[in-house]
C-alpha cells in the first residue's frame, strides 16, 4: 500500500472510532519529546466569501494558513491530516467539498503563488528553514450555533501508539487503486496530534467578521 493509501485507510479508521469522543483507555502523548516532530506555525482561522463556479451566490469558507519546517535531523514524509470539529458535533476535513476556485482565490488574496493545498503539502519534507513549506487548510462553513471548534493537526510527529478496542469494528479502507473494502479491526493506531481549541461568536450577521479566539493548545493522541 502506498503512503497516500495508508493515510486514507488510517484516517477512515480513526474517524470511524473517535468522532464521538476519546477512545476508552487512550494513551496520553509523552511529556518529553521521544520521537521526531516537525515545527508547525499557524495563523488564526479566518472566514472568506468566494464565488464558486455553478453557485448563484458567494459561499462562505474558513481557511488557516500554516508553515511546516523540518528540523528533525532527517528528511521526513509529511501527510497533513487536518480536521475541524464544532462544539455542535459537525466535522469538516480540510479540502473536502472545497472547489479549487477557493484555493486559487486565497492564493491571489494573500499574494502567495507558492501557497500549497493539502495535496501540495503531502510529500517529502527536506531539512532546514530554507525547505519549509507554507500551506493552507480550507474548510466548508459550519453550524452557526457552534460557539467554538477544535482543529486537529496530524502528521507532524513520529509518535504512535496501538490501542486495542473493547469490541471489533468494521471500517472502510481505500487502496492505491481507489477501491474500497470493508475490514474488521480490533485495534487502532493513534498518533501524536496538535489540538487547537477556538471560541467564536454565533451571530449570523457578524459571521464574515468573526475572529476566533484561541482557548487552548495541546497535544493529544488521536
Amino acid at each position: 500500500m502506498t503512503h497516500k493509501a495508508a493515510y486514507i485507510a488510517l484516517a477512515g479508521l480513526l474517524l470511524g472510532t473517535l468522532l464521538t469522543g476519546p477512545t476508552v483507555g487512550a494513551p496520553e502523548p509523552s511529556q518529553a519529546q521521544i520521537e521526531w516532530q516537525l515545527d508547525f506555525v499557524y495563523k488564526t482561522p479566518k472566514p472568506i466569501f468566494v464565488k464558486v463556479p455553478g453557485k448563484a451566490e458567494p459561499q462562505l469558507f474558513w481557511f488557516m494558513v500554516y508553515k511546516v519546517t523540518n528540523r528533525t535531523g532527517e528528511d521526513r514524509f509529511f501527510v497533513p491530516d487536518i480536521v475541524l470539529y464544532t462544539k455542535t458535533g459537525q466535522i469538516r476535513r480540510a479540502g473536502q467539498g472545497v472547489n479549487v476556485a477557493v484555493y486559487e482565490h486565497i492564493k491571489q488574496l494573500l499574494n502567495e503563488p507558492l501557497l500549497r493545498d493539502n495535496v501540495g503539502m503531502t510529500g517529502k519534507m527536506l531539512q532546514g528553514a530554507d525547505n519549509a513549506k507554507r500551506g493552507v487548510a480550507i474548510f466548508t462553513d459550519f453550524d452557526l450555533k457552534a460557539a467554538g471548534f477544535d482543529i486537529f493537526v496530524g502528521g507532524l510527529s513520529g509518535e504512535f501508539a496501538v490501542v486495542n478496542l473493547p469490541t471489533p469494528i468494521e471500517v472502510t479502507e481505500v487502496n492505491e487503486d481507489g477501491e474500497e473494502r470493508t475490514v474488521t479491526k480490533s485495534s487502532v493506531v493513534l498518533g501524536r496530534t496538535l489540538k487547537l481549541s477556538y471560541g467564536i461568536r454565533t451571530e449570523a450577521r457578524s459571521r464574515i467578521e468573526a475572529k476566533p479566539e484561541l482557548k487552548d493548545k495541546t497535544w493529544v493522541m488521536r
